[in-house]
C-alpha cells in the first residue's frame, strides 16, 4: 500500500494527465474542424453582363457572379450567386481604317458565405513565384484578352471564366456557420518595396516629330521622344499608365518590387498621328531599351517621378 501522500501524488498525477490528454483531444478536434482554402483554390464565376471595346475604358467596373459552389471538406466557403467584382484592364476600340478591337478584364475579389472579402486572380501559382515582369503580369490580370479582326471586341453576359484564390483564408465550424480564424499579426513589416515601370519608344521614320504625352493616372510624366525611355517608382497598388486621352492605357494592380514595360508606339489618325501604349514583354522591351538612350531633361514634366534606372 501507498502512504497517504504517495496515494495523493499519484492521484494527482493521474488527474493531470487526464486533463492534458483532454486538452490535447480539443486542441487536434480544433485543428481537425478548421477548413483551410488554399491560395490556389479556383473559383468559377460569369460575367454579369455584356462588355464591349466601343464603350469600355482602363478601370471601368465589371461585375461578375460565382457560378458554383465553393465547397472545402464539405462546408461551403463561397456560395453560388455570390458577386465577384473586377475591371477593365484596357479596351481599345475597333473598326476605323480595319482596326481590331481588343479587350482585357479582370475577377479582383468576391466574399466567403462569412462576409469576408477574397483576393482573387488569374493564375493558379503563387503571386510571388517569378512575375516582376510585364510577361507574367499578363498571366495573372487577364483571364480574358479578347482580340477582334475588324470590329469591336465583346464579352457576352454570361462567360464563363474560372479563376483562383490569391490569399490563404481559414475558418473554423461553430454549428452550421463558418467563422473566420483570425492570422497572428506579422512581425515583419508589410512589403512596402515600390514597383518599377519603364516606359520607351523605339525608334521609327514614321511619326518621328510627333511626342505624345505619357500618363501615370492625372499625372502627366513626359512628352514621349523617338528613340528614347524613362522609367518611373510608383507604391503598390492600382494605377492607370495611359495616354492623353484616357481611354487608352492599362489599369493595373502593381504589386511590389515588380516590373512593367510599356511600349510607345504611332498609330494612324484621320488627320494626324497619335500615341499608342501596350504592355509589352519583358524579354523584348529590354533588348530594346538598351538601344536607346535616357530621355532629354526638357520632355519631363514630373521631374519628381521620372528617373534614369537600368532594366536589368
Amino acid at each position: 500500500m501507498y502512504p497517504r501522500n504517495g496515494r495523493t501524488i499519484a492521484a494527482t498525477l493521474c488527474l493531470l494527465s487526464l486533463f492534458l490528454l483532454h486538452g490535447l483531444a480539443i486542441g487536434t478536434s480544433r485543428i481537425e474542424d478548421e477548413i483551410v482554402v488554399s491560395e490556389g483554390t479556383a473559383v468559377k464565376v460569369v460575367t454579369a453582363a455584356e462588355i464591349t471595346s466601343k464603350k469600355a475604358k482602363p478601370n471601368d467596373p465589371v461585375a461578375f457572379i460565382v457560378d458554383e459552389d465553393v465547397v472545402i471538406n464539405g462546408q461551403v466557403v463561397v456560395r453560388k450567386g455570390t458577386e465577384a467584382t473586377g475591371s477593365v484592364v484596357n479596351a481599345e476600340r475597333g473598326g476605323y481604317m480595319g482596326k481590331s478591337g481588343k479587350l482585357a478584364i479582370q475577377v479582383e475579389s468576391t466574399k466567403t458565405v462569412d462576409g469576408q472579402p477574397l483576393k482573387l486572380r488569374a493564375a493558379k501559382g503563387k503571386e510571388g513565384e517569378d512575375n516582376t515582369t510585364s510577361t507574367m503580369v499578363l498571366t495573372f490580370i487577364s483571364p480574358v484578352f479578347l482580340f477582334k479582326k475588324g470590329g469591336e471586341a465583346k464579352v457576352v453576359s454570361g462567360t464563363p471564366i474560372t479563376v483562383y484564390v490569391a490569399q490563404e483564408k481559414r475558418f473554423r465550424v461553430d454549428g452550421a456557420n463558418l467563422v473566420a480564424v483570425a492570422t497572428e499579426p506579422s512581425t515583419t513589416p508589410a512589403n512596402a518595396e515600390e514597383a518599377t515601370v519603364f516606359i520607351y519608344r523605339p525608334k521609327k521614320m514614321v511619326g518621328g516629330a510627333l511626342e505624345p504625352s505619357v500618363y501615370v493616372d492625372e499625372t502627366e510624366l513626359a512628352r514621349m521622344d523617338n528613340g528614347r525611355f524613362f522609367a518611373i517608382k510608383v507604391k503598390p497598388g492600382k494605377h492607370i499608365i495611359r495616354m492623353t486621352d484616357d481611354n487608352k492605357g492599362y489599369a493595373i494592380d502593381m504589386g511590389p518590387g515588380q516590373k512593367y514595360f510599356f511600349r510607345i508606339g504611332i498609330e494612324a489618325g484621320m488627320w494626324k498621328g497619335h500615341g499608342k501604349i501596350t504592355l509589352d514583354d519583358a524579354e523584348r522591351a529590354i533588348a530594346e531599351i538598351k538601344k536607346l538612350k535616357f530621355l532629354d531633361q526638357e520632355k519631363i514634366k514630373a521631374p519628381t517621378m521620372v528617373v534614369e534606372l537600368s532594366p536589368q
